[in-house]
């Protein structure tokens, strides 16, 4: 009964027209209860609304409403769970009804990408030394829970996607919902040009972040957070509804990347309103106040330019070269953004991105001397604790009472040289927050698993050099993508952000898919063309 009802309702017509309504009625619903206090149970509507939706409609129809839902899943209002996502009970409930529906427990049936082991050996050894070796055990548990909750999606997404054209349409909607992300960045600006700085700030705190974040972290963020710069004055960044401006410029990468190579395969009238777009994530990501991506952006831009200079798949190329390029322009112009954005703010606003940017290599500046002792005390505990400290354990390296017994204490602390509780400090390096947590061979596990993803895009893209084709287009920005990202992450452990890392591997699955499976979509083609 259950399977005639799941066909009936995969042969209406208008099943995409619910998923349409669904989000609409999800922004109206969020924006209701963050600006005109409705009542936080409307959340429970809406998360029983979506897994009534999971429960009876096909996977791949869910698979896109979750993904156009990401920038609406704030916390669930309950009195035990403060920080508790709407997302990781809809992507535990997604992995389950694929399991038992799609899959009937078949285990071995299940297909996975190259580098899909590494990632398991990587997740297992930190769970291990975390059990072995960390001082908070449970804490390590925890974060394996977190990230696997994340794996759910991405994993029933890589086996349920079979076709060019729902490779393409996930994709769409995973741009659409990073749109949506990028324009609420531009309202939460716009929003600051209309009072008093420090009013915005306890009002979006309050409201916005405490919705999608919870109690704790806002309170956290009412007195520390990375919401301001001070280069030429104390501005606000753009950050959207991210909890911080650097997840907000990752987003903005990955919107970048994805929209470049969408541009190769839709019609020129919709080609104009993509670029339109791409240009607003770049000033997006220069107005993030981010210097690790911009930093990091080095790499991919390296890259493509060698590519272009000796001629390699040139049309490629010339393609990505053009958002590097909006790029430095808005870089180059931004002296006229600050005054117009001045004027508007009634002569408030000092900030220069061109300071912020020579900044980098100040190693008196402030942020900078902070980062330096960060990267100090992570390198100095990693190389005397070789075998790491497990997952969720990171403040143990640097805490002056790491031998407490109770968690919430020591995490609750306040590290006065941070002014932030030890619980939010990060080695700000992905790389020596790796070290910290698995030792060297979590590390060495980690950089290879990123060669084996590196490599498996390259030997793709090198194989079909002269084929102008959308998917090669994608599997290229992907490549560009992961080099950004991991570039950046010298700098910072953003990539660990929920919503960023859900993009990432959304982004990371198509591609992967599209290498596996390239072949066989090509054959389908051919087919449906005769």
């Amino acid at each position: 009964m259950t399977n005639e009802l799941i066909q009936k309702i995969k042969d209406l017509p208008k099943l995409k027209l619910l998923i349409l309504v669904f989000v609409i009625w999800q922004y109206f619903s969020v924006a209701g209860i963050a600006v005109l206090n409705w009542s936080p149970s409307i959340v429970w509507l809406n998360l029983g609304l979506l897994l009534g939706f999971i429960l009876l409609c096909p996977v791949y129809e869910s698979i896109l409403l979750l993904i156009l839902s990401i920038p609406f899943s704030v916390v669930v209002p309950n009195a035990r769970f403060d920080s508790l996502p709407m997302w990781r009970i809809l992507y535990l409930a997604l992995f389950l009804i694929w399991l038992v529906r799609d899959k009937k427990f078949k285990i071995k049936e299940i297909k996975f990408l190259p580098w899909d082991k590494y990632l398991a050996w990587f997740v297992l050894l930190g769970l291990v030394m975390g059990l072995v070796f960390g001082n908070f055990k449970i804490e390590a548990v925890k974060q394996v829970f977190f990230w696997l909750n994340i794996y759910f999606l991405y994993l029933v997404m890589i086996n349920t996607l079979k076709s060019k054209q729902q490779i393409f349409e996930v994709i769409r909607y995973a741009i659409w919902s990073l749109a949506i992300i990028v324009t609420l960045g531009f309202t939460q600006l716009f929003g600051t040009f209309f009072g008093n700085l420090d009013t915005f700030w306890v009002y979006w705190d309050s409201n916005i972040t405490k919705l999608y974040y919870g109690a704790s972290f806002a309170n956290v963020a009412l007195y520390s957070n990375s919401w301001f710069s001070y280069s030429g004055g104390r501005e606000l960044r753009m950050f959207s509804i991210m909890p911080d401006s650097q997840s907000f410029a990752y987003i903005c990468i990955i919107a970048l990347c994805m929209g470049t190579a969408l541009t190769r395969s839709v019609f020129k009238h919709i080609r104009k309103w993509l670029w339109s777009g791409i240009r607003f994530a770049g000033l997006a990501l220069i107005l993030s106040g981010t210097r690790a991506v911009w930093v990091g952006m080095i790499a991919p831009f390296f890259v493509v330019a060698a590519a272009y200079y000796k001629n390699f798949q040139k049309h490629l190329a010339k393609k990505f070269l053009w958002p590097f390029l909006i790029i430095f322009v808005l870089f180059a112009v931004s002296p006229f953004f600050n005054k117009a954005l001045s004027y508007i703010n009634f002569g408030a606003f000092q900030e220069n991105f061109l300071q912020r940017a020579e900044s980098i290599y100040d190693t008196n500046e402030t942020s900078n001397q902070g980062r330096l002792i960060m990267w100090e005390n992570s390198a100095y505990f990693g190389v005397t604790h070789p075998l790491g400290i497990g997952f969720g354990n990171f403040l143990v390296s640097f805490s002056p009472d790491s031998n407490a017994k109770n968690y919430t204490q020591l995490s609750e602390q306040v590290d006065k040289r941070y002014n932030l509780p030890a619980k939010d400090i990060s080695a700000h390096s992905l790389y020596l927050q790796v070290l910290v947590e698995t030792g060297f061979v979590g590390l060495g596990i980690f950089i290879y698993m990123w060669f084996v993803v590196l490599k498996y895009f390259w030997d793709f893209i090198r194989h079909y050099k002269n084929k102008e084709d959308f998917l090669v287009y994608f599997v290229a920005q992907a490549f560009l993508m992961v080099l950004w990202i991991l570039a950046a992450a010298i700098f910072d452990i953003t990539l660990f952000n929920d919503k960023v890392l859900m993009f990432f591997f959304i982004n990371l699955g198509l591609s992967g898919l599209i290498v596996s499976r390239y072949q066989e979509i090509e054959e389908e083609n051919s087919n449906d063309k005769n």
